[in-house]
């Protein structure tokens, strides 16, 4: 009880985020991608970037000109196939790591297969890039988060942290899909508008804070037309009048952290995302400042200076809203600097 005590007084409204600058951000390059129900992205090597088509389930790399590297896989249970559209990640030395279910592949971003290891988990999701182990998080009894690390030399499950869900007193007892953060940590989202931050894997206590810019934002048309295109294409449905009175979530639903190579802390939120979206930047559990970035955000990814925003572009006349990859160079972001005004 005393422990739990001490980790609820760690919950904050955090620091004052009106003082924080927000930098307008435009693309130095953009290019269409294929229509998708899921939307991971993951930047391989400079200027390569591979994201998935849900509805052939297949992979398509391209570098930033727009120009084919590779596009693989379909469904199946064989070399290079998948059983469900698989999560992307960057590999080692500028290869890609495709998770479907319990099975990891390592692509060339031209599409030959590198290597394949059977998981000892199933519905895996990555948390941080590949390299000699795989980070991820499976989903224990009950839908809990658990995260863990695997050798894929030998399949052996290294680490492994069951129960997180018990051990975090957030405001609804549960978090959602993180990161491992570069200094051995974990930090989650959780509920509506909350961040947890554990500074080592086994702390016994995370850090708990309420995200700063957080308001609570009703659902926008897009959001809401975004809904009932899922309704219309899934048996799990959600009751579309309680959701536009429902406040949006902070975080995005899917894969809204990312560590960039500074250490900084990326967050996609919800705000918005009519026009506009916003990346809120954390140093440790500090908000420093917040990117925006026009159209609508479906994830992202972070490689060296380089961001890339997988994005849906306002519908045109006949109601299509289409899809682009969006490239910014994030080199010169400095949050001491005066944000710009635009």
């Amino acid at each position: 009880m005393a422990a739990t005590a001490a980790v609820a007084a760690t919950l904050s409204c955090g620091t004052d985020s009106a003082a924080k600058p927000t930098f307008a951000l435009e693309p130095i390059a953009s290019v269409p991608v294929p229509f998708s129900a899921r939307h991971d992205a993951a930047i391989v090597a400079e200027g390569v970037l591979c994201v998935t088509n849900s509805y052939e389930v297949r992979i398509r790399c391209l570098g930033r000109d727009g120009s084919p590297v590779g596009v693989f896989g379909r469904k199946g249970d064989g070399p290079g196939e998948f059983s469900l559209t698989p999560h992307l990640v960057r590999g080692p030395n500028g290869t890609l790591a495709a998770v479907s279910n319990n099975r990891l592949t390592l692509f060339a971003p031209t599409g030959a297969i590198i290597s394949e290891t059977t998981l000892p988990f199933g519905y895996v999701s990555p948390a941080a890039p590949v390299g000699g182990t795989l980070l991820g998080q499976h989903f224990g009894g009950g839908g809990e988060v658990t995260p863990f690390e695997i050798s894929l030399s030998s399949g052996e499950v290294r680490w492994e942290r069951p129960g997180l869900d018990s051990e975090v007193p957030t405001e609804c007892r549960s978090v959602a899909l993180g990161v491992a953060s570069p200094g051995g940590g974990w930090t989650f989202p959780a509920c509506q508008r909350e961040l947890v931050f554990f500074t080592e894997r086994d702390a016994p206590a995370p850090s708990i804070i309420v995200a700063p810019t957080y308001n609570a934002e009703l659902p926008n048309d897009r959001d809401i037309a975004e809904i009932e295109f899922r309704n219309s294409r899934s048996a799990f449905r959600l009751d579309i009048e309680q959701y536009k009175e429902t406040p949006k979530r902070n975080h995005l639903t899917i894969s809204s952290l990312a560590y960039d190579a500074r250490g900084r802390l990326w967050v996609a939120t919800q705000r918005d995302r009519q026009r506009h979206s916003y990346l809120d930047i954390y140093v440790a559990a500090e908000h420093v400042g917040t990117v925006r970035i026009k159209d609508r955000l479906l994830g992202y990814d972070l490689y060296g200076s380089t961001l890339v925003a997988l994005v849906e572009r306002e519908p045109d006349a006949d109601g299509i809203a289409y899809r682009w990859a969006d490239w910014y160079d994030i080199s010169g972001l400095d949050f001491a600097a005066q944000p710009s005004t635009d």
